[in-house]
C-alpha cells in the first residue's frame, strides 16, 4: 500500500530542507519587520534608560532593570514593581498592583487570537511579548505578498524586547558607575504617570471617569498613608466605574442622541 503522500515528500525532502525554509523566511520578514520598529526605538531609548537609572538610584544591582525587563516586560509595572521590592516585602500586594496596571493586557490578548492563530511555536512568545507598542503596531499590520506574517510579528516583539531590555541595562551599568548620588532621582516614574494621566485627560472629552479615579486615590491616601495606598485606591477605582457605569455610559448615549437628527437632516437634504 502507498505511503501517506506528505510522508513520501518528507522523505523526499533534502537534508535541512526544512530548515532552511523557515530560515530564509524569518531572514524575508526581518527587513520589514525592522522598518516597522524604528520610530519606536527612541521612545524605548527614553523610557528604558530612565528605568535603569531609576533601578539603580533606589538601590537594585545593575543586573536586575534588565531581568526584570526580560521577564515582567511591561514598562509600568516594572516601575512600580521595582518601587515596591525596595519597600517592606508585600508579594500579594505587588501581584494584585501589577495585574490591576496591566490588566489591558488581557484584552490585547482577546483581540489577537485570529492574527496569532496558527503561528505554531512561535505563539507563546508572541503572547508573552504582547505590549502596548507590539499590539499597536500587530494588530493593524498587513504583511507584504511572499513575506510571512507570523514571523514578522515574531521580529516586531523580540525587537521590541531587545530595545526595551538594552536600553535598561545600558541605563542601570552606566548609573551605577557614575561617581555621583543619584538620591531623588525616584521623580522619574512619578513624571510617567503624570504624563500618562494628563494624555489621557487632554484627550477625553468627559472628564468624569477620571476625577473617580484622582478622587478615590487622594482619599486612600489619607486614609491609608503614602506606604499602602495604592492597592486600596485601585480597588476602590474599579468598584466605583463599576457602579457607577450606567452614569458614565450616558453621557455617550446622550451624544450620540444628538447627533443623529444632525445625520438625518443632512440625508434629508442629500
Amino acid at each position: 500500500m502507498d505511503e501517506p503522500r506528505d510522508r513520501i515528500e518528507a522523505d523526499a525532502a533534502p537534508p535541512g530542507g526544512v530548515a532552511g525554509t523557515r530560515r530564509a523566511r524569518a531572514a524575508r520578514a526581518f527587513p520589514f519587520a525592522f522598518r516597522q520598529t524604528l520610530p519606536l526605538m527612541a521612545g524605548f531609548a527614553f523610557c528604558g534608560l530612565s528605568y535603569g537609572v531609576y533601578a539603580t538610584s533606589i538601590g537594585l544591582p545593575p543586573w536586575a532593570a534588565p531581568l526584570m525587563a526580560v521577564s515582567i516586560f511591561a514598562g509600568s509595572a516594572e516601575f512600580v514593581a521595582a518601587d515596591m521590592l525596595t519597600a517592606s516585602f508585600a508579594p500579594l500586594s505587588l501581584f494584585l498592583v501589577v495585574l490591576m496596571v496591566n490588566a489591558r493586557h488581557l484584552f490585547y490578548g482577546i483581540s489577537m487570537l485570529d492574527k496569532y492563530r496558527g503561528a505554531g511555536r512561535k505563539t507563546a512568545f508572541l503572547r508573552y511579548g504582547l505590549i502596548d507598542e507590539t499590539f499597536a503596531l500587530c494588530q493593524p499590520l498587513e504583511a507584504p505578498r511572499g513575506v510571512d506574517r507570523f514571523w514578522v510579528y515574531a521580529w516586531i516583539t523580540g525587537l521590541n524586547l531587545v530595545y526595551w531590555a538594552g536600553f535598561a541595562a545600558v541605563g542601570s551599568y552606566v548609573a551605577s558607575g557614575l561617581p555621583v548620588d543619584l538620591t531623588g532621582i525616584d521623580f522619574i516614574m512619578k513624571a510617567l504617570f503624570i504624563v500618562i494621566f494628563l494624555d489621557c485627560w487632554m484627550g477625553e472629552d468627559d472628564h468624569r471617569a477620571s476625577l473617580i479615579g484622582l478622587g478615590a486615590a487622594l482619599a486612600c491616601l489619607v486614609a491609608f498613608g503614602s506606604d499602602g495606598f495604592l492597592v486600596p485606591a485601585l480597588l476602590s477605582i474599579v468598584a466605583l466605574l463599576l457602579l457607577l457605569r450606567k452614569q458614565l455610559d450616558r453621557k455617550g448615549g446622550e451624544d450620540g442622541a444628538t447627533s443623529s437628527p444632525t445625520e438625518a437632516e443632512a440625508e434629508q437634504a442629500l
